[in-house]
């Protein structure tokens, strides 16, 4: 890379990207001006502003306006965050839903249409458990991360099944967390943020109680640990510094290792046994469970983009290649 560039970076706090935060590793050829972002939705909103060069994003969005030629920022195959599912659908206790299949025939509710989590949980119980829009209700609060404020949708399902808009005061995460506690959902697919006030609530739980072990057998059985969040650059960056996106590659790549090796390393003061948890999670896994590259991912970006066709978050047939930057497509983490 000739000349350095200055890029304002937007990201969580994950381990794997604690190093970069603090200004520990530099990538080759950049200034990085590193934002810590702790609000996923305002961290997306900023970046579909044109705030930040560079910023972890939607996987679900991503491949909304890529499969719509909409999109000013593109991938690169560095997923900063990934995470099991299973754990995060909580129902009514008094709506009759001890299975999963006794979701037919109820009211199920999402915050957004177009969020990573929610495609993830609507494509499992499609797939895995034969819940679809056209045998129970689905309900939105929301179509974007960004239009929180707004109960509008415009989501078409192949078949012609009708995404049912929930109403109310304050934001999506209000709407929908309302509807469930009210009585007007009997499910309700939720994020981090949502999830322990609703199980705080004596009236709800989860759907998978043991969603610790369904979820380590739905990856036995399908080798897929669901992508949540992508690495994406401004396109107008990599028109003058193709490099960028190599650099930002290594970067990360770097960032995950350090990560690593210090959870080998140094004690922790959250876990008493966490040798322990990374060997358990060997036996699942069998080696790294987040890779980054595009080569590593294709199963799960492929099963990804098929959900995402199902649930009218697609336009078009999207091969993996079109989401991630030509630079990308063959790099692979260096050990």
């Amino acid at each position: 890379m000739a000349d350095p560039c200055h890029l304002r970076l937007a990201c969580r706090n994950y381990d794997g990207t604690n190093a970069i935060l603090r200004g520990v590793l530099d990538a080759l050829g950049i200034e990085l001006e590193v934002v810590e972002q702790v609000s996923v939705q305002g961290m997306f909103a900023a970046m579909y502003r044109g705030e930040f060069d560079v910023s972890e994003m939607s996987l679900a969005e991503l491949i909304y306006y890529t499969s719509r030629n909409q999109s000013d920022f593109i991938g690169i195959p560095v997923f900063p965050s990934r995470m099991f599912r299973h754990g995060f659908i909580v129902v009514r206790r008094d709506a009759g839903v001890d299975t999963p299949q006794d979701l037919v025939g109820k009211r199920l509710g999402f915050l957004r249409w177009v969020q990573t989590a929610a495609v993830w949980i609507r494509g499992t119980l499609m797939n895995e458990y034969g819940v679809t829009p056209s045998n129970s209700q689905w309900h939105a609060a929301s179509l974007h991360h960004w239009d929180d404020g707004s109960p509008e949708t415009s989501v078409k399902l192949p078949g012609g099944a009708v995404i049912e808009v929930l109403q109310g005061e304050g934001s999506a995460a209000d709407r929908a967390m309302a509807a469930i506690r009210e009585g007007r959902l009997d499910m309700l697919g939720v994020t981090e943020t949502q999830l322990p006030p609703l199980l705080a609530d004596a009236g709800l739980k989860r759907l998978f109680e043991d969603y610790r072990d369904i979820e380590a057998e739905y990856f036995r059985k399908t080798r897929i640990f669901p992508i949540m969040h992508v690495l994406a650059v401004r396109k107008s960056v990599l028109e003058q510094h193709p490099d960028v996106s190599a650099a930002l590659f290594d970067l990360f790549s770097q960032a995950k290792r350090q990560a690593r090796q210090r959870f080998v390393d140094i004690p922790s003061q959250v876990m008493a046994w966490p040798r322990h948890a990374l060997e358990q999670e060997r036996a699942v896994f069998g080696g790294d469970s987040c890779p980054y590259g595009l080569d590593a991912n294709r199963d799960v970006l492929n099963t990804f983009i098929e959900y995402c066709e199902a649930q009218g978050i697609c336009e078009r047939n999207l091969s993996p290649e079109e989401l991630f930057a030509p630079e990308t497509w063959d790099l692979t983490e260096q050990e």
